[in-house]
């Protein structure tokens, strides 16, 4: 019972010392109960020595691992040792380096003594004249001066003689394209059929003024927004005066002297010329009241010029009536004679009453149209006041809606106001000039009418007293 016990308790040790073994074998000891104590014990014992076994390899090579990773952390601790010994060296070096360097910078200020100082100024220049020559219209004939000016401008070190000679030239070249007329071919954004990019000739004025030659189209330097200036046609073309002097330009022969537009701003000039309104724009500015003066202008001037023609077509058949003193009915004064052949039996007074009848009803042909024109040449500056007092409203209430911070938001207004005063104005002076001249014809007619009939009355008069 003793020697039972014991070998319990051997079977529990071995059963912690080995629970994995246990848990394998014990099924097999409840499935078998004819085992003996002394087969599980061996077993337990053949599973004991195999997981010390296993353990001891699993020891072992946790040792190798151990040696090899302390063997690497060695060899690691030595290359760093060397490393930084080597940054140690090359601190040192460096360090050294350093020293010569200021000693020999120190050195080269001593010998350069007023040319270190003429080196700053000649860079300072280069770096001056770059951009000028950058954005110089002769900079795409002459390419490449801009570039080398920038490389010398941002060198550190002394320049060559090679470098020191393109800032003369450079100068040099741009002077004498100042005064050059020549014509080269470049690329120009916008030139092609489609607004895009495309290499045309253009003509050259200087520096200032450049033009393409095929349809006269002026070009400008756009230096904002980009890094690399570069030529644009202008999207507003100054007026035809500008066009046709360039024309004559690049038409012209050799030697001739031609009078040609010049821009010194390169553009900026022309294009604000190109923006300024035509005078089709600064009519339709003028709106609703303007179309309707200029339409009383075109009625007015229409029965005035009319009325002057008819007025001294009447004269003239009236001068030769007075002189042939003829009746009929062609002309006013014809009539006159013609209602004197028929009342000239009548006494005196009769006769003049006749005549005065007559007289006044030709002057309302006489007069015809006159007040028309007088009206209209009345009411045209009024439409013009009132097309101002429309554009002051437009403008208050632009202002009222978005405040006066953009001035073109005003300008609307304004245009309507200005260019119907000044229509209304336009109107009004030539029809009150033709209406004038209307009516002096018209009373130099009526004149000659009075004139004769009373003429005709006197003659009568004097015929009755020497009869008497």
């Amino acid at each position: 019972m003793k020697n039972f016990k014991k070998s319990l308790q051997t079977l529990g040790a071995a059963a912690l010392v080995a629970g994995s073994a246990f848990a394998i074998t014990a099924p097999a000891v409840a499935q078998n109960s004819n085992v003996s104590l002394s087969d599980i014990l061996r077993r337990v014992q053949q599973d004991s020595q195999q997981m010390s076994a296993e353990d001891q390899r699993r020891l072992q090579e946790f040792r190798q691992e151990t040696a090899e990773q302390q063997s690497r952390m060695s060899e690691a601790r030595s290359q760093l040792q060397a490393a930084e010994a080597r940054g140690r060296t090359l601190s040192a070096e460096f360090d050294e380096n350093e020293r010569q360097l200021s000693e020999l910078s120190a050195e080269l200020e001593t010998q350069a003594g007023d040319f270190g100082e003429l080196l700053g100024q000649f860079r300072t220049a280069a770096g001056e004249t770059m951009p000028i020559i950058k954005e110089s219209l002769s900079n795409y004939e002459y390419s490449g001066r801009a570039e080398k000016l920038a490389e010398v401008s941002e060198a550190r070190s002394l320049p060559t003689r090679e470098d020191l000679d393109a800032l003369p030239k450079a100068m040099l070249q741009e002077m004498i394209a100042q005064s050059e007329v020549k014509t080269f071919t470049t690329s120009v954004a916008g030139a092609g059929p489609e607004g895009e990019v495309a290499d045309i000739e253009l003509m050259r004025v200087g520096i200032f003024t450049a033009a393409t030659t095929d349809d006269v189209r002026f070009v400008e330097v756009i230096t904002e927004g980009t890094d690399e200036p570069y030529l644009r046609v202008l999207k507003a073309q100054p007026g035809g005066s500008f066009a046709s002097a360039m024309r004559s330009l690049i038409n012209s022969e050799p030697g001739e002297t031609v009078i040609t537009p010049i821009d010194p701003s390169k553009g900026d000039l022309f294009a604000v010329a190109g923006e300024m309104p035509t005078l089709e724009q600064r009519i339709q500015q003028g709106g609703p009241v303007g179309a309707v003066i200029l339409f009383l202008l075109a009625v007015g001037a229409v029965f005035a010029l009319f009325k002057i023609v008819t007025l001294f077509l009447m004269g003239s058949a009236m001068r030769r009536t007075a002189k042939t003193r003829k009746a009929g009915t062609g002309n006013p004064l014809a009539r006159v004679f013609e209602a004197y052949e028929k009342n000239k039996h009548q006494d005196l007074e009769s006769l003049e009453l006749k005549l005065d009848e007559q007289i006044l009803r030709e002057s309302p042909k006489i007069e015809r149209f006159n007040d028309v024109v007088k009206v209209l040449a009345a009411v045209a500056p009024l439409l013009g006041l009132l097309g101002t007092v429309i554009g002051m409203i437009i403008t208050f209430t632009a202002i009222t809606n978005f405040g006066a911070g953009d001035p073109k938001l005003m300008a609307g207004g304004i245009s309507v106001a200005l260019m119907t005063t000044v229509l209304g104005l336009v109107a009004a002076i030539p029809l009150l000039l033709l209406h004038a001249i209307a009516s002096s014809m018209a009373r130099g007619n009526q004149q000659i009418l009075d004139e004769q009939a009373a003429g005709l009355v006197a003659e009568r008069a004097e015929s009755n007293t020497v009869t008497a």
